[in-house]
């Protein structure tokens, strides 16, 4: 007697097996992604940690130390005092009370909630940098006279450097702030990375640790920002972003303290990223001249990572490219559901996302082009 399957059954049973392949698939994505996300991390600090005595000492060399430290560079007087100002602890909580109060007084929900997810960003952050700090135990710059590195806990004042605290704040708050208000977004993160640099000018931290304040404020504002029950896929989602910001920065540093590699390998690598560049431009296209709202899906994320591989390509830097290709695999394992909310995009929005886009490859080709060695920093 021959047996026959129940259809229904079988396909649910092959409804099962396919979900089941997507969620495996999905945890796979996810765990390249996070283990990308940390590479990138690790080959940027790395990078940094190259520059934190060379930016040291030139600091020292412009400051007056007697009878107060002072800067003798105008520019750098005025950003140091102003982000010291500006991420001072009082001043931020201020920030946070402000929003609870006018979204109360004026029923205006996303304010009140900016308020309280600020305050909580910064009770995380300030927990983890001070927790920090004195398990690092860093000395401050100015207990420092080598080039040695000098890590071990303390309690001890001026052996907490590492992370700083300003900055940590300052970039958990600029992070809630940035994901409620979208639009105001890079300006939160400038005023962050204002109060940043003001730490290093100060002569107060080295530069890792103001970016490792920067790394534990994304972290701290992304969890803050997200429902309890999110908080591992917040917290990936903040590891990207540092992530970039922290390949960002050192590509940047790496590129003004550098002249361009003039031997083959420099050619090649300046040629690879030409045609990244330009490839990952061209896939953009229909965003300019075309009548669809936004490139989707792969087409949007193989843009990116070609645009930021191929100017990462240009700096002729093998630690750049590498920290910068990790940090683009680690989106472009995410990169599916950012595609599809960007094709929901209004055209004004998409049209203000591309110039800003736009505007930064420029910036980042005329650096590339003309910013080779300015800072005495190599």
């Amino acid at each position: 007697m021959t047996s026959h399957e129940d259809p229904e059954a079988l396909d649910t049973h092959n409804g099962s097996t396919g979900s089941l392949s997507r969620a495996q698939s999905r945890d796979a994505s996810r765990i390249t992604g996070l283990v990308c996300s940390c590479t990138a991390l690790a080959l940027g600090f790395v990078g940094l940690g190259q520059f934190d005595f060379p930016i040291v000492r030139y600091v020292r060399s412009v400051t007056i130390h007697l009878p107060w430290d002072q800067l003798t560079i105008p520019w750098m007087a005025f950003t140091s005092n102003a982000g010291d100002w500006i991420g001072e602890g009082s001043h931020l909580v201020a920030i946070s009370v402000a929003l609870l109060v006018v979204g109360w007084l004026f029923s205006k929900p996303n304010l009140k909630t900016a308020g309280i997810e600020t305050l909580l960003a910064h009770g995380i952050a300030a927990l983890l940098s001070n927790g920090l700090k004195h398990l690092v135990g860093r000395p401050r710059p100015k207990f420092v006279h080598s080039g040695e590195w000098q890590f071990t806990p303390s309690w001890a004042s001026g052996l907490d450097s590492f992370p700083s605290g300003h900055t940590t704040v300052s970039f958990a708050v600029a992070t809630v702030l940035a994901k409620r208000f979208p639009a105001f977004g890079p300006l939160c993160v400038s005023v962050a990375a204002f109060v940043a640099l003001s730490r290093v000018l100060r002569g107060a931290h080295f530069p890792t640790d103001v970016m490792g304040g920067a790394v534990l404020g994304v972290l701290s504002g992304s969890i803050a920002s997200a429902p309890l029950k999110q908080w591992s896929t917040s917290l990936q989602d903040g590891l990207r972003h540092a992530a970039v910001g922290t390949c960002a920065v050192f590509a940047l540093l790496w590129t003004l303290s550098h002249q361009v590699d003039e031997g083959i390998t420099g050619a090649l690598l300046i040629g690879l990223g030409v045609v990244a560049a330009a490839s990952g431009l061209w896939l953009r296209r229909t965003n300019w001249f075309g009548k669809k709202k936004s490139v989707e899906g792969w087409q949007a994320n193989a843009s990116s990572t070609l645009i930021a591989y191929g100017l990462a390509a240009m700096t002729t830097s093998p630690l750049v490219l590498a920290s910068v290709g990790f940090a683009c695999l680690a989106f472009w394992c995410n990169g599916t559901g950012a595609s599809e909310k960007q094709n929901q995009d209004s055209h004004a929005w998409l049209m203000m996302r591309e110039s800003v886009l736009l505007g930064g490859v420029l910036l980042a080709l005329l650096i590339l082009y003309d910013g080779r060695g300015v800072l005495p920093f190599q």
